[in-house]
C-alpha cells in the first residue's frame, strides 16, 4: 500500500516538473523581460519604443494630396537613419462600449416590441464579437535602442515628422503595449477577451 502511495507520489511529481519546464520554455522563449515608462525592455538589455500610427484613406483625397502624403512620409522613413520594425496586425474591435449601451437601453425600454428587437440585435453584436469576425487593421513601427532617453527622443522627433503628412501618429502607453503583446501572442483569445489591465511595472506571464 505504501509503495502504491510513493508510486503515485512520484508520477504527480513528475508532471508537476513537465509542466514547470514548459512554463519556463514558453516564457524563456519571449523576448520580453518588462513593460515600464512606455516602452519594452528586452531581455538582452535593449528598450523597444512602439509608435501607433492610425490609418489613413488616401482614396478620399485629391491626386495633389495623395503626392504630398507619400512623398512626406517617404521622406520622414528615409530620413531616419537607425533601423525600424514597420508591421501591420489584425486587431478585434471593441465594442464592449457599444454592447454596454445596447444593454442599458434595453433595460430602460418601455416597450415590449422595442425590447425584444434590442435584445435580438444585441445577441447579434455578441456573436460578431465572440467570432471575431470584426476586424480592425491596426499599423505600428518599432524601434529599439540601448540607449533609453536617446530612443524616446528619436520615437518623438519620427512621429512628429510623419504626423507632416497628415497622419495621426502616437507613441504608445504601456496599456497600448500590453494590448498589442496581448493580440500578438493571444491571437486566438483577443478576439473575445481583453488584455489585462496595467497595474504594475511587470509584465503577466504568458503561458501556452
Amino acid at each position: 500500500m505504501i509503495g502504491i502511495f510513493k508510486k503515485e507520489k512520484a508520477v504527480k511529481k513528475d508532471k508537476a516538473k513537465i509542466e514547470e519546464q514548459k512554463r519556463k520554455a514558453v516564457q524563456e522563449w519571449l523576448p520580453v523581460k518588462d513593460v515600464a515608462e512606455d516602452m519594452i525592455l528586452l531581455k538582452d538589455g535593449r528598450y523597444v519604443c512602439v509608435l501607433k500610427v492610425m490609418p489613413l484613406n488616401i482614396g478620399l483625397k485629391s491626386e495633389n494630396e495623395k503626392k504630398r502624403i507619400i512623398q512626406t512620409v517617404y521622406e520622414a522613413l528615409n530620413g531616419f537613419k537607425d533601423s525600424m520594425q514597420i508591421f501591420s496586425m489584425g486587431r478585434p474591435v471593441d465594442l464592449d462600449p457599444y454592447i454596454n449601451f445596447l444593454q442599458t437601453k434595453s433595460r430602460e425600454e418601455t416597450s415590449v416590441i422595442k425590447k425584444r428587437l434590442l435584445q435580438e440585435y444585441l445577441k447579434y453584436v455578441a456573436s460578431i464579437v465572440t467570432s471575431g469576425e470584426a476586424i480592425e487593421r491596426r499599423f505600428f513601427i518599432m524601434l529599439s535602442s540601448k540607449e533609453k532617453d536617446e530612443l524616446k527622443a528619436k520615437a518623438h522627433e519620427l512621429a512628429n515628422n510623419l504626423e507632416k503628412s497628415g497622419l495621426k501618429v502616437e507613441i504608445a502607453a504601456d496599456q497600448d503595449i500590453i494590448d498589442l503583446l496581448f493580440s500578438f501572442s493571444h491571437p486566438s483569445q483577443a478576439a473575445f477577451e481583453r488584455a489585462p489591465l496595467f497595474s504594475g511595472p511587470y509584465l503577466p506571464p504568458m503561458y501556452s
